[in-house]
């Protein structure tokens, strides 16, 4: 099963618009959908059926159109004829229509592509895309919390970024920052930090700070940390999160980030791979935690630049 994802290119909305209410539930009749434009409906009714006419052994499992991209889950049954692959179903496709569209090529040169292979994935996807369009209302309706740059540098240090933006800016951030384990004096042994009095303790400090407003940053990476990262995503409290994959393009935050980011409580950082030095996993999430403590550093008059991704 493999999906494929390809993009309008300059992102121009000609295959429809989103319809529908951000306060709708999934079973709504006003949850929101995408309305095909005519070339929108020319792309799911004549082009999309022509990769299982043309290719028999390809299937298409289901389809999200969106009015800059669309995303098609196809299940490959059989081998491809000889010199054919993924590449030339899809830029067959693209061909056509461009074609129908009548105005050049209309996507981007290249595509997305994933291989939907764990147990449950498949589901998730489907799930997920029957939600897209009300994703791209909530980002749309509140444009300045859910905001995308490919390459934020902050005191030299470039990052992809998805959120509030203005969360560096806070006065008052803390950082989030827990061993695996701990010491335990009364008996010589180290036993995990969740099982101590210490994490009890600042579990309650750092929620309380929490709730009063303060942003808390942190990568997530040991347990505790974790802990605190899921309470402040429950609750919409605010916080940095700083992950070591990248953000791209394609790129989209899980539900439970997503719904964070909609209330404006949340900035997800993750720094450029060339940016984040180490050779080990401890390393790079040392360096995480480093660069947690730096921008918790950051004042209200912080200084974080947009740059191109090639400069």
């Amino acid at each position: 099963m493999i999906l494929v994802t390809v993009v309008v290119e300059g992102r121009k909305n000609v295959l429809g618009y989103i319809d529908g209410s951000i306060k709708a539930s999934p079973n709504d009749n006003d949850y929101p959908i995408t309305n095909l434009s005519p070339l929108g409906k020319k792309v799911l009714f004549e082009e999309i059926p022509k990769i299982h006419s043309v290719y028999p052994m390809v299937e298409v499992w289901k389809v999200c159109m969106m009015p800059d991209h669309i995303h098609i889950i196809l299940h490959i049954s059989d081998l491809l004829p000889p010199k054919k692959n993924l590449g030339t179903i899809i830029g067959a496709f693209k061909g056509g229509v461009s074609r129908a569209y009548g105005e050049g090529a209309l996507f981007e040169d290249n595509f997305n592509d994933r291989i939907l292979m764990r147990e449950g994935q498949l589901e998730n996807w489907k799930a997920y895309l029957h939600a897209n369009p009300f994703r791209w209302l909530v980002r749309h309706t509140h444009a300045k919390v859910m905001q995308r740059a490919l390459c934020l540098e902050i005191n030299g240090i470039r990052y992809g970024a998805f959120g509030n933006f203005l969360l560096l800016r806070h006065p008052e951030k803390t950082q989030v920052f827990f061993h695996r384990r701990m010491i335990d004096d009364s008996q010589s042994i180290f036993i995990p930090t969740e099982q101590t009095i210490f994490w009890q303790e600042e579990h309650k400090r750092l929620i309380s700070i929490a709730e009063q407003g303060d942003v808390l940053v942190t990568p997530g990476i040991s347990e505790c940390e974790k802990r605190i990262k899921n309470e402040c995503l429950q609750h919409h409290y605010r916080l940095i999160h700083l992950q070591s994959s990248p953000i791209g393009n394609y790129w989209k935050p899980e539900k439970s980030r997503f719904d964070a980011c909609a209330a404006g409580a949340l900035l997800i950082l993750a720094p450029w791979q060339e940016d984040l030095q180490g050779s080990s996993d401890y390393e790079r999430f040392h360096n995480l935690n480093a660069l947690a403590e730096d921008i918790c550093k950051l004042g209200s008059d912080a200084a974080f630049v947009l740059k191109k991704t090639t400069g």
